[in-house]
């Protein structure tokens, strides 16, 4: 019972505050405008001084591998691609569409929520390490995988490859969390009255992460694609984080370490999906389904893996 209790008491938070996002946008408090806006702020502020102030203050010999790391990222190309081959009889505007939601994870505005309260704050700047690792590879490969279907003659397209290069260069989450690695690195002191500032900032990240989440949700899309939401959230919430799992097994990751990555990675598809598989021709209603999907059903299986964590103690 202790046990039921706890896990409850680290996953339900996170989702009552996703259900007040949703009934807020219901009641017309926080429309689309609003929901925008909140999003845009996690996005650019405080979700980068977020990463930026747990890496920086998180020695880098307390970071994940490289090799482990690197070990993600393979497993995520090969799940994305896997999936795609597997969907070739679909549309070219879903192909693209399911493979990147069977993987593109919403590291910061669930996954660190979920993290933070089933490890608490020290957890956040290894984590913050490995999200700037993996967000260069999540945004090329979702260029990849939507541009593909519709330039199948003409997959080195300059133009577009540039595109993808500037998004990552100038993603303010890897912007926040390499300077965060370089002032942890060299050891650079952050003044007191700047730190107790930016951990005023960054405390907004996490609550206004998951309203916004919340306020985004249109549950109506999900009727018009349950079959391959359903399949593809299957895939992302269990399969992908299972064989993360195992690899990092592999690796020598145990304990704490490797539960922390695991449910970063058993967390739902992340929204920038949906407005990425808008952006380049993708069928945004299967990408919004699979999106609010993905994150009704993390409540289950969130709950699951932390179960199994504590069962195997």
């Amino acid at each position: 019972m202790n046990a039921l209790v706890e896990i409850v008491n680290i996953v339900l938070p996170v989702f009552l505050v996703i259900g007040l996002g949703y009934a807020l946008g219901a009641i017309g408090w926080m429309g689309p405008a609003a929901s925008s806006w909140l999003s845009k702020l996690v996005f650019y502020v405080a979700g980068p001084v977020l990463l930026f102030r747990s890496a920086a203050l998180t020695p880098l010999s307390e970071a994940l591998d490289l090799a482990a790391m690197g070990s993600i990222a393979a497993v995520t190309v090969l799940m994305a691609f896997a999936v795609y081959l597997a969907c070739f009889r679909s549309a070219p505007s879903r192909r693209g569409v399911l493979a990147q939601g069977s993987v593109r994870t919403n590291q910061v505005f669930i996954g660190l929520p979920v993290i933070d309260n089933a490890f608490g704050p020290s957890v956040l700047g290894p984590a913050a390490v490995l999200i700037g690792f993996i967000v260069p590879v999540y945004n090329l490969l979702a260029v990849l995988l939507l541009a593909l279907p519709h330039h199948a003659d003409n997959p080195g397209n300059r133009e577009l490859w540039k595109k993808a290069t500037l998004d990552i260069v100038r993603n303010p989450l890897i912007l926040g969390t390499v300077a965060g690695v370089l002032f942890s690195t060299l050891s650079l002191p952050i003044p007191t009255s700047i730190d107790r500032s930016l951990e005023l900032i960054a405390q907004m990240a996490l609550p206004a992460a998951l309203l916004s989440v919340g306020a985004s949700m249109d549950l109506g899309r999900v009727r018009m694609e349950i079959l391959p939401t359903a399949v593809t959230s299957f895939i992302k919430l269990i399969v992908y984080p299972a064989v993360i799992y195992a690899c990092l097994g592999m690796f020598g990751v145990t304990g704490m370490e490797r539960q922390f990555v695991v449910l970063i990675y058993a967390s739902p598809t992340a929204v920038v999906s949906a407005i990425m598989a808008r952006e380049m021709k993708g069928d945004e209603q299967l990408a919004a389904s699979i999106v609010i999907g993905a994150t009704i059903a993390s409540l289950f299986t969130l709950s699951a893996w932390i179960a199994l964590f504590r069962l195997a103690g």
